[in-house]
């Protein structure tokens, strides 16, 4: 029997690779109604890791090298102050929670990627790390595996581009070991905020009268298995080819990339970036029917102000160089757009009540700005995330750091603690038993959720 389909040869054969759209028994495990009421969720993956202190958790009294040029300004939470540089985001923070507390251990993006997207620590600590089969999955690519809910949308999607480092791309981003059948289905995003769409079409030399001889169709593929099995092999491939016959013959799921159809204003509200369309793009496969989308920021030009000129960051929100220039009129002005008219939008729409938004980055940086670069380097220990919508305490500010935000001293929060949140925020059981290639069980997360993100009541502070 297949077990695994390469997508390449799927998609040059004339139909569609539809990572973690329906497989079953992948898990044994099933979505607790019981839990959270989240039918889907949307991660902004901030590449690099942002600053806490200059965004969020803003020390005004902490000297000048540890609080910075950035001033705080008063936001929709009374008693709740962010960046300055965050205007729109401020008028949205009644919607927004955020969670100060949050910390680990990895001092190096390969890591701290790999466990903020898996809520498991990476067995090595050191950079240069590759992908691995036996990696732990992604929380959206292990949620897709264990949600058998019926979807017509690939369930797990990642725009606009998968992490790199050069061009090694960062582990902790796939499916790992439950197979490459559950790995998140890419949309690329240009950096000029164009959607690539995904090849849902047949092949121009497969006119769109041959869909409907079904059998025909169907013998090209299995004419194709042979090929395919030297190299890999899928589950019920039966149930796979008639997914993807039904996909095709779905406009309506076709449209959902389509940002043209999109008012202009409401375009432009969310930025005429590639974060800012990637980003309304997510909000449009959610409500299609996708159920985790994930957007990275992508690689792009920035001005390191270093006297050799603007250089592709791998990870721009590493601002080694150059850092309160390049977050103030760079970074923020897109972000800041980008999530307030997200959280705005799912709002209107009505569809904040059952989509759950988290907005996370590698780590957070040095409360001590230093010196040569005035700029701030990797900080694991304290962190800031945002979480909003599914029922989350709407205005919730968990947690505390020190008064230089540079230790947690109030409830602290773990990668893992965050992975079984969203997991119970999403109806499913963090305690879920998922299997390897070998059979041999693991937990979908070993930590715990949040419990004040479980409950109605709202804490401010």
């Amino acid at each position: 029997m297949y077990t695994h389909l390469d997508r390449r040869d799927f998609l040059r054969f004339g139909t569609v690779a539809l990572g973690g759209l329906a497989w079953p028994d992948c898990l044994g495990a099933a979505p607790s109604a019981g839990r959270g009421r989240a039918r889907a969720c949307i991660l902004l993956y901030m590449d690099g890791g942002p600053s806490h202190l200059d965004l969020w958790d803003l020390k005004p009294d902490a000297p000048a090298e540890i609080r910075g040029p950035f001033r705080s300004i008063a936001t929709s939470l009374p008693g709740v102050r962010v960046c300055e540089h965050l205007p729109h985001t401020a008028r949205q923070m009644h919607r927004l929670t955020q969670v100060r507390s949050v910390r680990h251990t990895e001092t190096v993006h390969d890591p701290a990627v790999y466990q903020m997207l898996t809520g498991r620590k990476h067995l090595s600590s050191a950079g240069n790390l590759t992908v691995q089969p036996n990696d732990f999955p992604q929380m959206g690519a292990a949620f897709g595996c264990v949600d058998r809910r019926p979807a017509v949308m690939p369930k797990v999607i990642e725009v606009p581009e998968t992490m790199r480092m050069a061009a090694r791309i960062l582990p902790g981003q796939n499916a790992g070991f439950l197979g490459s059948t559950h790995d998140p289905f890419r949309i690329e995003v240009t950096r000029e905020g164009q959607v690539i769409p995904p090849e849902f079409d047949l092949r121009k030399d497969v006119p769109p009268a041959r869909l409907a001889n079904r059998a025909s169709l169907l013998q090209r593929v299995n004419d194709r298995l042979c090929e395919l099995d030297r190299r890999a092999e899928t589950v019920e491939f039966d149930r796979f080819q008639q997914q993807a016959l039904e996909l095709l013959a779905r406009p309506q799921i076709r449209r959902a990339f389509d940002l043209e159809r999109e008012p202009a204003p409401l375009r432009d509200h969310y930025g005429r970036n590639r974060h800012g369309q990637s980003v309304l793009l997510a909000r449009r496969l959610v409500e299609a029917g996708a159920r985790f989308v994930t957007v990275y920021w992508g690689k792009e030009m920035q001005d390191w102000a270093d006297g050799r000129g603007p250089r592709l960051a791998n990870n721009p929100w590493d601002t080694h160089r150059n850092h309160f220039p390049l977050v103030k009129d760079e970074l923020l002005p897109r972000a800041d757009r980008a999530l307030a008219a997200l959280v705005d939008d799912l709002h209107e729409r009505g569809l904040l009540s059952s989509t759950l938004l988290v907005w996370m980055g590698d780590f957070g940086r040095t409360p001590r700005i230093d010196r040569k670069y005035a700029s701030r380097d990797h900080w694991p220990h304290a962190n800031t995330v945002l979480f909003a919508g599914a029922g989350v305490p709407a205005g919730l500010v968990h947690g505390r750091t020190d008064r230089h935000a540079a230790e947690v001293t109030e409830h602290p929060v773990s990668p893992a603690d965050l992975t079984a949140s969203i997991f119970h925020l999403l109806g499913v059981d963090p305690r879920s038993i998922v299997h390897d290639a070998q059979g041999r069980p693991f937990v979908l997360s070993e930590g715990r959720p949040i419990a004040a993100l479980l409950s109605n009541p709202v804490r401010r502070r």
